[in-house]
């Protein structure tokens, strides 16, 4: 101490050197570290992504399911109270997707700040890279904004990661927050100028593009008022080319495949890789503990056999329900449909079909997936119903019960390497052709609606023949259908349920007619006991 102290007045050195501390001017001096500040945000949505965000667009409404098996799964009701509309101020899922959302923000918030004093051309970077950087993470805060607002209704709009705490903004000036966002970052993103380019996660002209979509789309949910026109118009010219170059991808699995990053309609996707950031949680979720057999794989932990497909029956025995228009799941799909077969991996990152569906053998090594439960060491045949011989029920289930979506595939044990490397899609050019399609139906266009739509579909059949194709003067109830077939699992059905009027006023299976208030969650107990300026949304 004592020669420290010497050596410090002998050169009456004053300036603060950092050590032990990292601020941006002393961290941000490559490339390398200004992407390091950039991703975090990212990952963050990456874990958004796979967590409650999930359950509130799935088990919320009458696609997905995770039923009471036995003794697992009940968990004081909390996977049944989303299918019921009976969430609470308490509920995991409102708590989480609520802190995952504003977290998103901060998270944007402080990268920012942190790249917006950065010389970029000091290290080697240029003026456009900071603008583009700056207001990638500008469109991400716009994107949870907009989730927020969804979700929740108007919400605090913080502007600073110094801001004090805040009462929340009207539906309307969230809105046009989020709007201006994205209208300010369009022209100064990146677009892509190489037709299937690996999509690397980051944001790019075309998916702020496509957000703006996104918020004219289900504006009238949103904030009462209609903005349909605005919609279709960016809709045609992101198909148009205008925000860069995009094609629908000529097969039904290439958006969901393990080189889905180089899809020609993928606009926007969260990475994934074996070892790394891997996208997983969620479809560990669908599949059964010893699921290892029937893919020929190994898992790296083990799966939950927990959501299924709504049920299309009551029992083996019975029919297709007929008593509500929404639901049925796998019977949805027409029976020629290329995904409506078992998931099988043939090698070579080739596979066919998209559920784990009827006895659960191995077709190539003939082995089976044993039951653990009920079942146990017992031969698994999953059933399209949801029945432990006690009557049809979300109380009900059995290790058995409804059929498993595969929608992001499963290698064997040979490509071990390639497991999890599907990346997440968050939007893709399949998603612009559908709202596109849905403008036009609203405007009275049913025909040209239908093309639209068409023109997707007709990849899910033998030689691109469309055996039941939509036909041109269709109800909301097949536009809902549409919807559903052609997104199951990607996170936003609760979203299209609202903005075509039935997410509270139909029923489905173990579901009935909720009330207006559940088009909203509420805000979570915690964060207004964190900060009482938050006013809860009616009916909670």
């Amino acid at each position: 101490m004592a020669m420290l102290s010497a050596a410090a007045f002998s050169s009456c050195e004053l300036d603060e050197k950092f050590y032990s501390s990292v601020t941006p001017d002393t961290f941000i001096t490559s490339p390398e570290n200004t992407y390091a500040i950039l991703g975090r945000p990212f990952t963050h949505t990456k874990w958004y992504m796979a967590g409650e965000r999930w359950w509130s667009q799935e088990l919320t409404t009458d696609e997905l399911v995770c039923p009471t098996r036995g003794t697992d799964f009940y968990n004081d009701g909390m996977y049944i109270r989303p299918h019921q509309h009976t969430w609470t101020v308490t509920d995991r899922m409102v708590e989480q997707c609520y802190k995952g959302t504003v977290e998103g923000v901060a998270r944007c918030l402080e990268a920012y700040e942190d790249l917006a004093g950065v010389d970029y051309t000091g290290i080697g970077l240029t003026q456009k890279d900071k603008d583009d950087h700056l207001m990638q993470l500008n469109t991400l805060m716009g994107y949870y904004y907009m989730r927020g607002l969804d979700f929740y209704g108007g919400m605090p709009l913080y502007k600073s990661t110094n801001d004090g705490l805040l009462s929340r903004s009207t539906d309307k000036e969230t809105y046009a927050y989020v709007e201006q966002l994205l209208k300010d970052a369009i022209p100064l993103l990146y677009t892509k100028e190489v037709l299937g380019k690996s999509e690397d996660g980051y944001i790019r002209r075309a998916a702020a593009a496509a957000l703006l979509a996104q918020l004219y789309f289900n504006a009238e949910a949103y904030i009462g008022e209609a903005h349909f026109t605005e919609c279709a118009a960016i809709c045609q010219d992101i198909i148009d080319g205008v925000y860069g170059k995009y094609e629908l991808d000529p097969t039904w699995y290439g958006p969901h495949s393990f080189d889905n990053d180089c899809s020609p309609e993928m606009i926007w996707s969260m990475p994934s890789e074996n070892a790394k950031q891997e996208w997983q949680s969620v479809f560990r979720y669908n599949y059964h503990y010893n699921a290892n057999a029937y893919f020929d794989t190994t898992f790296p932990w083990g799966p939950y056999n927990g959501y299924c497909l709504t049920p299309s029956r009551e029992s083996a025995t019975s029919g297709i329900y007929t008593q509500w228009k929404l639901g049925n799941t796998f019977e949805k799909f027409h029976d020629k449909d290329l995904r409506k077969q078992p998931y099988v991996y043939h090698g070579n990152k080739q596979y066919t079909g998209m559920f784990c569906m009827g006895p659960q053998q191995n077709p190539y090594t003939k082995q089976w997936t044993k039951g653990q439960r009920d079942k146990l060491n017992q031969n698994l045949t999953f059933v399209d119903y949801i029945n432990n011989g006690k009557g049809s029920g979300i109380l009900n289930g059995t290790e058995e019960s409804g059929f498993r979506l595969v929608k992001s595939p499963i290698p064997n044990t040979a490509d071990l390497t390639l497991l999890w490397n599907p990346d997440c899609p968050m939007i893709r050019l399949t998603e612009i052709y559908y709202m596109l399609a849905e403008c036009k139906w609203r405007t009275g266009d049913k025909p040209g609606a239908a093309k639209l739509i068409n023109t997707v579909r007709k990849r899910n059949f033998e030689g691109g023949i469309d055996p039941d194709p939509v036909p041109e003067n269709f109800d909301v109830y097949r536009l809902a259908d549409e919807w559903m077939i052609e997104f199951l699992g990607e996170m936003r059905r609760r979203t299209d349920l609202i903005r075509l009027g039935l997410f509270t006023t139909e029923d489905w299976w173990e579901h009935t007619a909720s009330d207006p208030t559940k088009n909203r969650f509420p805000i979570p107990a915690y964060a207004i006991q964190a900060n009482p300026n938050l006013e809860q949304n009616p009916g909670y």
